[in-house]
């Protein structure tokens, strides 16, 4: 063993805790000139040459701009060039006794992109929320004033109004606090032999009047010795209004959506076809997370982006697994698996 390799961790020299930073460190004279920069410096900023240049000449190309500044410190935000998309960096420099200047650069762009879904999720919450609670009020009001006067067919078509509006509030509120419980760690599902037609009959309660108003045609494919699985009841009639909501959202008029099963060692097979508009390669591995939304439908079609993540958390916590397959211009297919009631009996007392 060498004896820089036998240092205790206080003795490494300052130098060297500088070259293995992971955040950029910048040394600039008192002209503003650049002295000194650690590899990650030159990483971060993505240049090759940087010793002798300008800082503030670096940052003012990038559009950098001031977030915070008090007595001898200065953050600012700075955008540069990364592979597929704008990295944001962020910059905090501090005053060395009129020496010249330590500027310290991190890559926050996973941050800034959480807040900027946060913040847009608030914006939607607050739109999926007025859109049932308008049309509860309105009728609401025609009941309070026509109740006793009004025919009973017209009272029926109201009366299926309020209760579309209910489920609606329901479904998008239980989504919500499922959400909170998987962030904080105690989502849990229940699993017993289950019917998967009747989830499915459950969860078209929801998404029927969706589709109808659409003039969408609903088709399903249930293949013999599919039915019984080991689920949540609850939670499954969840996964499938999620995902034919989805299904139905996103894909136009008159098409059809599509739910098939099928056998698959020891599990069932469910897949929901659509005839959407597709989600490109790129976006696809971002699909399960809080939040995401595609952008081919995130300003034409509403939605908060927790649907996904709250199925992935339901389907691999009843022991299966979801996947995506799609493509721009060829609708979507989402794939889940749910364990056979049945084989899995048949194990537990072959034990």
């Amino acid at each position: 063993m060498t004896e820089r390799a036998e240092r205790p961790l206080d003795a490494v020299a300052p130098e060297d805790a500088f070259v293995a930073l992971t955040d950029g460190v910048v040394v600039t004279d008192p002209q503003g000139r650049i002295a000194s920069a650690n590899p990650a410096a030159f990483r971060l900023l993505g240049e090759d040459q940087l010793l002798g240049r300008a800082f503030e000449e670096l940052l003012l190309v990038s559009g950098a701009v001031k977030i915070q500044q008090t007595e001898g410190h200065l953050v600012r935000r700075a955008w540069f060039p990364r592979e597929e998309r704008m990295g944001v960096l962020e910059i905090v420099s501090t005053d060395i006794s009129g020496r010249g200047r330590i500027h310290t650069i991190r890559d926050v762009t996973a941050q800034a992109e959480l807040l900027r879904l946060k913040e847009d999720f608030v914006l939607q919450v607050a739109h999926e929320l007025r859109t049932p609670i308008t049309a509860l009020s309105a009728s609401l009001d025609l009941l309070y004033q026509d109740a006793l006067t009004m025919p009973r067919d017209e009272l029926g078509v109201m009366v299926s109004t309020l209760r579309r509006s209910a489920l609606r509030l329901e479904h998008l509120v239980e989504n919500l606090l499922d959400a909170g419980s998987i962030e904080a760690g105690t989502f849990q599902v229940r699993t017993i032999p289950t019917s998967l037609r009747h989830a499915l009959q459950e969860a078209l309660v929801f998404v029927q009047p969706l589709m109808e108003s659409k003039r969408q045609s609903f088709v399903t494919r249930i293949a013999p010795g599919t039915d019984r699985v080991l689920a949540d009841p609850r939670r499954t009639a969840q996964v499938f209004s999620n995902l034919l909501g989805n299904a139905s959202k996103y894909a136009p008029e008159d098409t059809t959506v599509t739910v098939a099963t099928r056998s698959q060692d020891g599990s069932v097979r469910v897949t929901i076809t659509d005839q959407g508009p597709g989600v490109p390669a790129d976006e696809q591995p971002r699909l399960f997370q809080r939040f995401y939304r595609s952008r081919l439908v995130r300003e034409a079609v509403g939605g908060l982006g927790l649907g996904l993540t709250i199925c992935r958390a339901i389907v691999r916590a009843q022991g299966g697994e979801i996947a995506i397959e799609s493509a721009p211009d060829r609708g979507t297919s989402v794939h889940f698996t749910v364990p056979k009631a049945r084989e899995l009996a048949e194990e537990a007392s072959g034990a």
